[in-house]
């Protein structure tokens, strides 16, 4: 019935009966009241029916039915009569309470009721009656189940209606509640947690849409629930649960940021200020945080929290290497989401490069390896890789091994852009693989392996066909420096010596296993079988360990192990097969040796010709004959192969002859000097048909020098071909002519002839020796020559005329009929090379001049002064027949070219000495030459010396018996009392010892420390000291051996040294104690002085005088941090941190990085000019020497140009 417009209730039945009943009456009462308006509807007409439904007999019902229909009633009731509810507040809780226990059914999808469970919850959302529960005593309780069970009934498979109501519900709540109960805060906070992210997405969605709809209401709660938690913090040292809580709140925050940033607007300051709190922990949690906000995708808190960026950016100097660590692991997807902000933390990154923690440097490194290629491109800056490239070289194996890694990783993921051009990524990434490389130069096993490892599996994937790996083989190569060429080929060689031992141990293997036990022949093989173990092993990280594991392995007979292994080294197997066979080998390791696995993966890996074998040796003969862009680095890299592995040729020979043929052939040149290098080590091998011979024939007659050097050492190395090498000696000599176009060829021919077919080369020798030294060496015919500028006094040897290098050949063809004699027959060998090294010391002492008119030009002066030096060098080295032939005086002589006028003298034979000493095949007294480049005018040359010297120390350290590093203070000491330099105010003062007056002048005693002071630098340390403070005491008890020599001069250097020694030691608190043992200086420099009162006043006698002594002890007074040790050695220091410094490591003279410049190499050393204003160190005197040497830094000589020396 309708009254006054208004719509009644037409429900008159009384809400009792059973439970069908009941329920039957519910659902007729719940239809017609849903179809009721609010504004249409006679509420006087309700009230009777409002009353029954919340009869404790219908809410507290047990049927589900009954509750649900009687809840959704009320809820329509709630609706019609809004906004005044017709019940009381208890009514009112009660009626909420049940609200509350049935939306729990919610979860029930398949339910039979779960209709009405939606329409009771949208009811409550769309009409807002919901709020009516904020208003009742027991609020707070019935709000915090409300919260709770939606959260919890919350799920992903439930419709997106239901999920909008519960969202909206709960929102009327938080928007409505004058004070929402913590327990609500922390429930919705909860759903950013890890777990229950993933545990419950439909929850965690829920939390971010009250997050983001509500924040201005939940920020002072989210505010206050951090600064409880964070309050706990700043109290005092935190309880392992406190921390644990403290964790996780830091996690929560970052997902807040996440999903619903609104909310943390006043606790970003509150991690600002932890940023600054003593406690470590709570610094770390922080800095972690606030590096993980930063970096999401859409975060804008680096310009909306300036301060706290800057705070944060900051905590890169955290004194606290954890703070650091954490800092710098923030960046990886800081830089990869925020690219702008990529250059101030490029630098900030690469400072932490060189942070003093290696922990800091190595995670530096690391980090850098994590970005992808377009943020490692675009956003890291050149620099700070490049620092990550001297970090490879760090004292420390674990930041090496991480910026190898690191290095490797960028360049594989730049190598396609590099391979097709693309020049920023050439600029960026393609130096990376010599960064690499140099790491070599340590000379650490560790680090061998780290760069092993990068070799073979990163910057030259073994996978692709055998075009591609020798295109990328190729392009990387071609864009290495000659010292990361020197390092690569050094891989090569671990690669050949471990295939070479792993050979002979297989086959001890072998022999053991046919050998009768408890046999002499059984202890032979394991005798033998130790030697190999302990030298495959010296080349790996731990020898100790390694060897033990080898020969735990060698015990247990595993016969399959042969095959396998022997397979990754055959030659003749493809890369798919020879991996196979690895990987067969490494498995068959693993099940019967598990410890030895890690040292069979290095071994297998080195030994494996998966970088180097015959697929990419026929495709580098391919690109030597059709490729215009690499036919130069293929012809290259196949010289270089065919120096180190020329077995692996054996297949290709045929291939080569063949190309050789065609007169047109663009590598001829690289493809001779391969085939050289085969027959020396395989000379029954070499293609010896007429055809062949004839070939290789004509590139003496129409071929370049080189060409016909080439081929000549092919020729005479094939076996039974005496008669054609015959002919050709024969007709060389008789058409030697001074004026002859052929004259560097013939003597070419033979300086190759003498070394490899002596036999014929001495039929005619002395008509060809004679011939060199009276009609080419004794002799200028100027019209031969070319004149150069009258200022040059040097020019790079492919620039010398052939004239001048027909001389320097000749000398060659000398120098080599020596060497071979010195082996074949010794007794002539010392007639022969007399002659010779008159010779070699005459252009040496005459400075490159042995004409007697004088005329030589100074370009060919001084490379004659380079190649005798070098000569003298290379025919004392491992010959001690010869070396002993070299007096002290000649010794002397040849110390001093080591301070020539000229640039490329001095580095040409310092760098050959440092080349024969590194491999322990030059006597240790040409050590003792390296210090006079104590005032080598190139820095970064003098550095090199430098740190070659130290690297030396510490090697001949192991064997301290021998005491090689002291000893060479006397040798030092000898050369310096000989220097030209280092002379006598007057010379009667040689014999007056007793006169009173100083015997040299201030300036040659400052001039002499410097010399000194270099050998301490790098050769004294806190272990030795004692005993080199003794060595120079000792020099006052003992003579020259040669009376001639100015012995006082020895006295006032002992003094000299002693005073230094202890200098040092006091700024460096080493403890100088008395040497206990006895020493044993040169006999062929020192004998001892017979005990008389002589003797006694030359021990007690000081020869420095008071005036020098006053002015050292002044100067250190005044400036205790510049004195010279501090100025050489620790300004070094800091400028090898420079990227574009020359590291103390680097020791073999190649050029520095490409992208280096000039002018910042020349700025660089003016730090070390505070010498230069001390008045007692006045500038290095060498008016014939290095105060005129050439500033001009001069290209390295080519590798090539170096081995073919060695001929």
């Amino acid at each position: 019935m309708v009254t006054s417009g208004l719509r009644a209730l037409q429900f008159r039945q009384k809400l009792t009966g059973n439970a069908a009943e009941l329920l039957k009456k519910l659902k007729e009462l719940h239809e017609e009241l849903k179809a009721m308006e609010q504004e249409a509807v006679d509420k006087t007409s309700l009230s009777s029916a409002a009353k029954q439904l919340i009869d404790p007999s219908i809410i507290n019902h047990k049927d589900k039915g009954v509750r649900i229909y009687a809840a959704c009633s009320i809820a329509d009731m709630l609706r019609l009569y809004a906004p005044d509810a017709p019940y009381t507040n208890n009514n009112l809780q009660t009626i909420f309470k049940l609200f509350v226990n049935e939306m729990r059914h919610l979860l029930n999808l398949a339910g039979p009721y779960f209709s009405m469970y939606f329409y009771l919850l949208e009811s409550l959302s769309v009409v807002k009656s919901i709020v009516l529960i904020t208003d009742l005593k027991n609020a707070n309780e019935l709000m915090v189940d409300l919260f709770r069970n939606i959260f919890d009934d919350i799920r992903p498979e439930q419709s997106k209606n239901v999920q909008i109501c519960m969202s909206e519900l709960l929102q009327h709540i938080i928007d409505e509640a004058d004070q929402l109960p913590q327990e609500i805060v922390d429930i919705i906070l909860a759903q950013f947690l890890h777990k229950q992210k993933f545990d419950n997405p439909a929850a965690y969605r829920l939390a971010c849409d009250l997050g983001n709809n509500c924040a201005e209401k939940l920020q002072r709660y989210v505010f206050q629930y951090f600064s409880d938690v964070i309050s706990v913090a700043g109290n005092g040292e935190l309880s392992s649960k406190d921390l644990s809580d403290f964790k996780t709140v830091h996690h929560l925050v970052v997902e807040i940021n996440k999903a619903a940033p609104a909310l943390l607007l006043n606790v970003i300051p509150q991690l600002e200020e932890e940023l600054k709190v003593s406690d470590i922990t709570i610094r770390t949690l922080a800095t972690k945080s606030l590096g993980e906000m930063f970096a999401e995708k859409t975060s804008q808190l680096a310009t909306q929290y300036e301060s706290t960026w800057k705070a944060w950016l900051q905590r890169r100097n955290d004194k606290a290497t954890q703070v650091r660590i954490v800092w710098i692991e923030s960046l990886v997807d800081l830089i990869k989401m925020h690219g702008h902000l990529g250059k101030e933390l490029s630098e900030g990154l690469a400072e932490k490069l060189v942070d003093p923690d290696e922990k800091v440097r190595a995670v530096a490194c690391k980090v850098i390896g994590e970005f992808d290629y377009e943020t490692s491109l675009h956003h890291i800056q050149k620099n700070t890789l490049i620092q990550v490239g001297h970090r490879c070289r760090d004292k420390k194996k674990s930041v090496s091994k991480e910026a190898i890694h690191t290095l490797s990783i960028l360049y594989n993921q730049a190598y396609p852009e590099i391979e097709i051009g693309a020049q920023a990524s050439i600029s960026q990434f393609a130096w990376m693989p010599s960064a690499i490389l140099h790491a070599v130069y340590v000379n650490d096993n560790e680090i061998f392996s780290y760069v092993d490892n990068a070799v073979y599996t990163t910057l030259f994937p073994p996978h692709g066909s055998a075009a591609s790996r020798t295109q990328r083989l190729l392009t990387t190569f071609s864009a290495l420096d000659d010292k990361g060429r020197t390092g690569f080929l050094s891989v090569l060689r671990r690669s050949v010596d471990a295939r070479r031992y792993m050979n002979v141990f297989l086959q001890l293997l072998k022999a053991r296993e046919a050998s009768p036990i408890a046999s002499t022949d059984s202890d032979e093989i394991e005798k033998k079988l130790g030697v190999v173990i302990k030298i495959l092993c010296d080349r790996l990280p731990d020898p100790i360990k390694s060897s033990l594991l080898l020969h735990k392995y060698a015990q247990l007979h595993d016969e399959k192990f042969f095959k396998s292994i022997s397979d990754c080294m055959n030659s003749q197997l493809s890369l798919k097969e020879i991996k196979k066979a690895a990987k067969e080998t490494l498995s068959r390791i693993g099940d019967v040796a598990p410890p030895t696995l890690e040292v069979f993966s290095i071994l297998i890996q080195r030994i494996s010709l998966t970088l180097v074998n015959s697929e990419i040796l026929s495709e580098l003969i391919r690109n030597i004959r059709e490729s215009d862009e690499f036919r130069e680095v293929a012809g290259e890299l196949l010289r270089s192969i065919s120096l180190i592995i020329p077995a692996i040729f054996k297949d290709h020979l045929a291939e080569i002859v063949f190309l050789l043929r065609d007169p047109e052939f663009a590598g001829a040149s690289d493809s001779l000097y391969t085939l050289s290098e085969f027959a020396k080590q395989f000379p029954k091998s070499v293609p010896a048909d007429t055809k062949a011979k004839e070939t290789l024939h004509s590139f003496l007659e129409s071929g370049t020098v080189v060409q016909a050097t080439h081929a000549t050492i092919i020729l005479a190395s094939i076996p039974n071909n005496d008669k054609m090498c015959k002919e050709i000696v024969d007709t060389i000599v008789d058409r030697l002519l001074i004026s002859s176009t052929r004259l560097l060829k013939d003597l070419a021919i033979l300086s190759q002839f003498v070394l490899y077919s002596p036999q014929i080369f001495e039929t005619v020798g002395s008509s060809i020796v004679s011939f060199i030294i009276k009609r080419l060496l004794m002799t200028n015919t100027l019209e031969q020559e070319t004149v150069y500028e009258p200022t040059e006094d040097w020019v790079d040897k492919q620039d010398l005329d052939e004239y001048s290098l027909s001389k320097i050949m000749g000398l060659k063809v000398l120098v080599n009929r020596a060497i071979v004699l010195h082996d074949s027959d010794p007794t002539l060998a010392q007639d022969a090379v007399r002659p010779v090294f008159k010779l070699l010391w005459t252009i040496i002492s005459q400075e490159g001049e042995i004409v007697d008119e004088k005329n030589t030009n100074a370009v060919l002066k001084s490379h004659l002064r380079l190649n005798a030096a070098r000569f003298v060098i290379k025919l004392t080295r491992n010959r001690p027949m010869y070396e002993k032939m070299v007096s002290v005086s000649d010794y002397s002589r040849l110390a001093l070219v080591i301070q020539d006028t000229v640039f490329r003298v001095r580095h040409g034979l310092a760098s050959r000495i440092m080349k024969y000493l590194r491999a322990q095949e030059l006597h240790i007294r040409y050590l003792a030459v390296l210090i006079l480049a104590a005032y080598e005018p190139e820095l970064e040359w003098r550095l090199q010396i430098r740190s070659f010297l130290i690297q030396q120390s510490k090697s001949q350290n192991n064997d301290s018996k021998l005491m090689l590093n002291e000893l060479t203070l006397a040798r030092v000491m000898h050369l310096l009392a000989n220097h030209p330099d280092f002379i006598l105010k007057d010379e009667s003062a040689q014999n007056g010892l007793a006169n009173g007056q100083p015997a040299h002048s201030i300036e040659d005693l400052n001039l002499s420390a410097r010399y000194i002071e270099f050998y301490l630098e790098t050769m004294a340390n806190s272990e030795n000291v004692s005993l080199v403070y003794y060595i120079a005491s000792l020099l006052k008890t003992v003579r020259f051996a040669n009376i001639n020599e100015p012995t006082l001069n020895l006295y006032v250097l002992s003094d000299l040294a002693q005073y230094l020694i202890q200098e040092r030691s006091r700024s460096h608190n080493w403890t100088l104690t008395s040497y206990p043992g006895q020493v044993k200086l040169p006999r062929e420099l020192f004998i001892p002085l017979d005990q008389n009162e002589l003797s006694i006043e030359i021990s007690t006698r000081s020869y420095l005088p008071e005036e020098w002594i006053r002015a050292r002890e002044h100067k250190a007074e005044r400036k205790p941090k510049t004195i010279v040790d501090r100025k050489i050695g620790q300004a070094v220091k800091r400028r090898s941190r420079s990227p574009s410094s020359m590291e103390e490591d680097e020791v073999d003279g190649a050029d520095r990085d490409e992208n280096i410049s000039l002018s910042a190499r020349v700025k660089r050393p003016k730090k070390t000019k505070v010498a230069e204003r001390i008045p007692e160190e006045p500038t290095r005197r060498m008016a014939s020497r290095a105060a005129k040497a050439k500033t001009a830094v001069y290209k390295d000589a080519e590798t090539s140009e170096e081995e073919e020396e060695e001929d």
